[in-house]
């Protein structure tokens, strides 16, 4: 007779449930996506007859908000961990998902999107990642790649079935589907499986034995505190090419389908390019997981920005939709990656036990450049008719990040 047997949850790592629980999470906050919320700029701009700066206002609103709220949110986390902040987190969104589908006037937009994108770039991602690594060491790099990785497959799916969902029942039924999404994903796995770190249940980081000696790279080093990492070079480097990062991510991606559509590119093939957006970023970001544990982190990032500059070299070049495919490849592949490499980068240089607060002041200037970066897109779009002028500023701003992370050195190096 054949005997089958359940796997025994018990002997798996408790840090897994809580990765678990992140992508959960991650999945949850997708309906706060800069690339989904591309896809409602033209209806909602042919339906009202805003402009494009002012589609884009709440969300860089909402995301100076974020930038405020983050060094908060990662302290707390270092402190009480995000058990309770994610789930709210959830609510918020899921609520405010509702009213956008009621949506009259633009203060009634500027206020519900804001609190969107607050609670997305505020609260969620500075919560998800710090909390995951946490609990990892020789893993910390697959385990914080999927947060973003579940996203980025979401995004793959959800962007053509958005399209079509928009252009059959229109896009305020759009917005009630999208609050599902917190909650269904954002609010019980999160309160059930998230902890603060593997010690307060009493475990090793890593699910290490008693007997094993968990890999860490401070066990010989004094912890580094807040004050000494805001007085290295290292930071603050990073610290500005997060900027330029940040800033090029939606200002271009916010404003892609309306240059498309602009173009004569039809809505099926718009909805295609952002689904090949999100499938080139989740390939890069599995080859980003895999590699963040074996090599050095910074080196993947100058590599990732290095290759982001030249596909925005490819798309201010670009007169054909092969070439618009390739730079949307390009592109994906190498800005997404870059993300969840920010937090794995603060962990093996400063270590974990500030990473929420290192993670959350981080986030400050990512978030910054976030808010401005669609602003700009649509201020020059408004001055110009065109977005070929922004293209160069967000060109030019992924050189200067790739300078920035070249010279920061390494702050370990003469520490003891």
């Amino acid at each position: 007779m054949l005997n089958l047997r359940l796997p025994n949850f018990k002997k798996i790592y408790h840090g897994w449930y809580v990765s678990f629980a992140a992508c959960c999470s991650e999945l949850g906050n997708h309906c706060a996506s800069i690339t989904l919320l591309s896809l409602f700029v033209m209806p909602m701009v042919q339906e009202f007859g805003w402009s494009r700066t002012v589609i884009s206002v709440p969300a860089s609103l909402g995301s100076v908000f974020g930038a405020i709220l983050s060094p908060f949110i990662g302290k707390l986390v270092d402190v009480y961990g995000a058990r309770y902040i994610l789930p709210i987190a959830a609510i918020i969104l899921a609520l405010s998902c509702l009213y956008m589908s009621l949506l009259q006037t633009i203060a009634a937009f500027f206020i519900t999107y804001t609190i969107i994108r607050t609670m997305d770039q505020g609260v969620i991602n500075s919560a998800t990642y710090p909390t995951v690594g946490k609990w990892f060491s020789k893993y910390k790099g697959k385990a914080t790649s999927l947060i973003m990785l579940t996203g980025a497959i979401a995004a793959a799916i959800s962007g053509p079935v958005y399209q079509v969902i928009i252009g059959e029942l229109g896009w305020r039924i759009a917005w009630i589907t999208l609050a599902l999404f917190p909650i269904v994903f954002g609010i019980v796995p999160a309160f059930l499986f998230i902890r603060k770190t593997p010690e307060s249940m009493g475990l090793i980081i890593d699910g290490a034995s008693p007997d094993m000696k968990p890999i860490d790279n401070f066990d010989d080093k004094r912890p580094w505190t807040v004050r000494e990492v805001l007085g290295t070079r290292f930071f603050w480097c990073v610290f500005v090419a997060l900027f330029m990062v940040g800033a090029a991510g939606p200002g271009i991606t916010l404003h892609f389908a309306a240059h498309l559509a602009e173009q004569g590119v039809s809505a099926v093939v718009i909805g295609s390019t952002v689904s090949v957006f999100a499938i080139s970023g989740a390939i890069g970001i599995t080859i980003a997981g895999l590699l963040a544990d074996r090599f050095n982190v910074k080196y993947l990032m100058i590599m990732g920005c290095g290759v982001a500059t030249i596909s925005l070299i490819i798309l201010v070049r670009a007169d054909s939709m092969l070439e618009t495919f390739i730079f949307v490849s390009v592109w994906g592949f190498s800005l997404i990656t870059v993300h969840p490499l920010i937090p794995v980068l603060w962990n093996n240089v400063f270590g974990r036990e500030i990473l929420g607060t290192i993670n959350g002041i981080s986030r400050v200037t990512l978030v910054m450049g976030l808010a401005i970066g669609p602003v700009i897109s649509g201020f020059i779009y408004d001055l110009t008719n065109e977005y070929q002028g922004a293209f160069w500023v967000f060109m030019i701003g992924s050189f200067i990040s790739v300078v920035l992370l070249v010279i920061s050195g390494d702050p370990n190096k003469k520490r003891v």
